[in-house]
C-alpha cells in the first residue's frame, strides 16, 4: 500500500545519519524489541503482518513517534485485531503505569525480584533462530543478466516493492531462491515465488542527484525484489502504449492517387496527396514514456 512510511526518495526528511549506529537509545527500547521476540515465537503474528500493522498507523503519528513506539503501536494494534488482549486489559495496563506505559521514557517501573530463567532462555533462544521463509523451489522466469522493468503497480495491501523503483529498468544481478511473499503472508495466505536481487543504476532512480565517475559508470542500487513485481522490458502491458511509429514525408511527387506505406512494424497505411504534392517519406520509430 502507497503510505508515509514508504519515504524512499522523499522530499523534506533530510539525509540519514550515518553517525549514529547504536542500537537502542533507551532501556525501554530493549523492553519491546524483547517482546516482539516474544509475540513472534509465539506465533501471533509474524514480520509482514506487523509490517503491514505499521502501514495502516494513523500517518500523523506514524511520522511523530520514534522507531520502537512505532512497534509498540504496532504489536498493540497486532494483540487487539488477533483477540489476544481486549481493550480493557489494555487500558488497564496502561492505568497502571499513570496512563504512559513504555512511551514514559523518564518513568521508573517496578523491577521484579529475581529474572526468570525460562523468560530469558526463550529470549536468547529467538535471539538466535533465524527465520525460515525459504519454499520449495519454483523455476524462475529470469536469468542473471536480464534486462526487466519494475511493475506500476499499487496495492491496496502489504508489499515490499518500494514506491521509488516502480516504473524503473534494472539488471538481475543474482537469483536468491524460492521464499515466502510478503504481500500475501502479511494477509494470511501462502504463495512462494523467486527472489531476484535487481541492479539498477542510480540515476535511473534518482536522475541526475547521484555520484558519477568520469568514465560514465554511476553508483548503483540492488534491490531484492519478487518475480510477481517484475516484467521483461520488451514485453507490452495490454491498455498501455508500448511502441509507435510515426509517418512523415517522401520524397516524390505524387499526381491525385492514393497509394499505401508499409510500417516497419507491418500495418498499412493509405494517404491520398493531392495534385502535384511533393514530399519526403520516412518512418521514425519512438518509444512510449510509460512503463510499467
Amino acid at each position: 500500500m502507497d503510505g508515509v512510511h514508504d519515504v524512499g526518495g522523499m522530499h523534506g526528511f533530510g539525509s540519514v545519519d550515518t553517525d549514529d549506529d547504536a542500537a537502542f537509545h533507551d532501556d525501554w527500547e530493549k523492553a519491546v524489541f524483547a517482546v516482539e521476540k516474544l509475540l513472534r515465537y509465539q506465533s501471533i503474528y509474524g514480520v509482514d503482518k506487523k509490517r503491514h500493522a505499521l502501514e495502516r498507523l494513523d500517518p500523523a503519528t506514524y511520522l511523530d513517534v520514534s522507531y520502537f513506539e512505532r512497534w509498540a503501536l504496532g504489536s498493540e494494534k497486532l494483540l487487539l485485531e488477533t483477540d489476544t488482549i481486549s481493550a480493557q486489559e489494555l487500558e488497564s495496563a496502561r492505568e497502571a503505569h499513570d496512563g504512559t506505559g513504555l512511551f514514559d521514557h523518564d518513568h521508573e517501573h517496578d523491577e521484579p525480584d529475581a529474572p526468570d530463567s525460562n523468560l530469558v532462555g526463550l529470549v536468547n533462544e529467538t535471539f538466535r533462530t533465524d527465520a525460515a521463509y525459504d519454499r520449495e523451489p519454483v523455476e524462475p522466469e529470469f536469468e542473471v543478466g536480464c534486462d526487466v522493468i519494475v511493475r506500476n503497480d499499487h496495492p491496496d495491501g502489504h508489499t515490499r516493492c518500494p514506491g521509488y523503483a516502480r516504473r524503473a529498468q534494472g539488471t538481475i544481478d543474482a537469483v536468491q531462491g524460492t521464499y515466502a511473499v510478503p504481500d500475501e503472508v502479511a494477509h494470511g495466505t501462502e504463495a512462494a515465488e523467486p527472489l531476484y536481487s535487481v541492479r539498477f543504476e542510480a540515476a535511473e532512480l534518482w536522475n541526475d542527484d547521484t555520484d558519477s565517475d568520469t568514465d560514465g559508470d554511476g553508483d548503483t542500487v540492488h534491490i531484492d525484489l519478487w518475480e510477481r513485481y517484475l516484467r521483461p522490458v520488451e514485453t507490452p502491458i495490454e491498455g498501455e502504449p508500448q511502441e509507435a511509429w510515426f509517418h512523415m514525408a517522401h520524397d516524390h511527387t505524387h499526381d491525385g492517387h492514393d497509394h499505401g506505406h508499409t510500417d516497419p512494424a507491418g500495418a498499412q497505411t493509405n494517404w491520398n496527396h493531392g495534385p502535384g504534392h511533393s514530399s519526403r517519406c520516412s518512418w521514425r520509430k519512438t518509444w512510449s514514456a510509460w512503463r510499467r
